[in-house]
C-alpha cells in the first residue's frame, strides 16, 4: 500500500533520529522502519509524507499525528532554553512504540551509544526473532518473550551484563501485561516497572513515555542531568529527586515532550 499525508508541522528526520527509536535504516531521503509485525518505507518532502507498506491509521497512531502539537508547545514552552530547543527542532514528535519492543530496546541501552544500541538490537532480533520479508529484503521481528530461552542463545548479541536482564524480563512479563500498566497512575506504573530485572528509573520512564502514553514521564540520562544541573540549577549540586520535582512542576503534564526536545538539543549542543 502506498500513500501520502499532508502534514504542515512534522519533522520525520528529527522524530526518527533523536534517540527514542532504533529500528530504522536510512537510504538517501527514505527510511525503512521495522516495528511490531510491520516493515515499511517512508520519506518526507516539504509538508508531505510518502509511505509504502503500511496503512495511514497506523502512521497516525505511531507518530502521534493526532496530538495537538501547538497545545503541547504552549504547555512546555516555559523558559528560553526549551523555547530555543522547540524552535530548533520544530515538528519533532514522540513515537508511540510497541511496549515490549520498547522495553527490550532500553534494556539494551545502558551505557551504550545510540549506534551500539541499534547494532545490539539487530543482532538480538536476528538471533531470536522470526524472519520477515519485505520487497525481497529479509529482516527479523523482535523476539517474543518466550523466544529468549537461555543466556547462551543470546551470546551473539554480546550484551554483557544486560543478557541476564533480557532473559529474566522475558520470563516474567509480556506485551499484554505491559499494556495493563496504562490503567495505573504514573507513579504506580513506574513502581511496577522497576520490579523487573535490570529496570531502573531511566528504563522505566523510557518505556512509559515512548510506548504507554505516560507523557509526564521524564527519562534522565547523562545529557539530561548535566543540562538540568548547568542550565536550570546554575551548576549547583542537586539530587535526582529535586530534579524530578522541578521538571514535574515546570513542564507539567507534557514533561516527556520537554525531555524529548531538551535531550536532542543538548546532545547536539552540549551545555557548558
Amino acid at each position: 500500500m502506498t500513500g501520502r499525508i499532508h502534514l504542515p508541522r512534522f519533522s520525520l528526520r528529527h522524530t526518527l533520529e533523536c534517540g527514542q527509536f532504533f529500528r530504522f535504516t536510512k537510504s538517501l531521503d527514505a527510511y525503512l522502519i521495522q516495528t511490531s509485525d510491520r516493515v515499511f518505507s517512508i520519506r518526507q518532502r516539504g509538508d508531505s509524507l510518502f509511505y509504502e507498506g503500511v496503512e495511514e491509521p497506523f502512521l497516525i497512531q505511531f507518530f502521534r499525528l493526532d496530538e495537538d502539537l501547538d497545545l503541547i508547545y504552549k504547555k512546555i514552552d516555559q523558559d528560553p532554553v526549551i523555547h530555543q530547543a522547540i524552535k530548533k527542532y520544530q515538528g519533532m514528535r514522540l513515537i508511540r512504540q510497541d511496549p515490549w519492543e520498547c522495553l527490550l530496546s532500553f534494556l539494551c541501552s545502558s551505557a551504550k551509544a545510540i549506534s551500539h544500541i541499534r547494532s545490539m538490537i539487530e543482532v538480538l532480533c536476528k538471533s531470536s526473532g522470526k524472519r520477515v520479508v519485505w520487497r525481497n529484503l529479509m529482516s527479523y521481528r523482535f523476539p517474543e518473550p518466550h523466544a529468549m530461552g537461555t543466556p547462551l542463545q543470546l551470546d551473539p548479541v554480546r550484551a554483557g551484563f544486560r543478557t541476564k536482564y533480557l532473559v529474566k524480563v522475558g520470563r516474567c512479563i509480556d506485551r499484554e501485561q505491559l499494556l495493563l500498566l496504562k490503567g495505573l497512575s504514573y507513579q504506580e506504573a513506574r513502581k511496577q516497572m522497576m520490579t523487573l530485572a535490570g529496570v531502573g528509573k531511566k528504563v522505566a520512564d523510557c518505556t512509559l513515555l515512548y510506548s504507554l502514553d505516560f507523557l509526564e514521564a521524564f527519562p534522565m540520562d547523562t545529557w539530561i542531568r548535566k543540562g538540568l544541573k548547568q542550565i536550570y540549577f546554575k551548576g549547583k549540586k542537586v539530587g535526582e529527586k529535586v530534579m524530578e520535582e522541578f521538571v514535574a512542576n515546570h513542564f507539567g503534564q507534557y514533561a516527556g515532550y520537554a525531555q524529548l526536545y531538551l535531550f536532542h538539543f543538548w546532545r547536539n549542543h552540549p551545555p557548558l
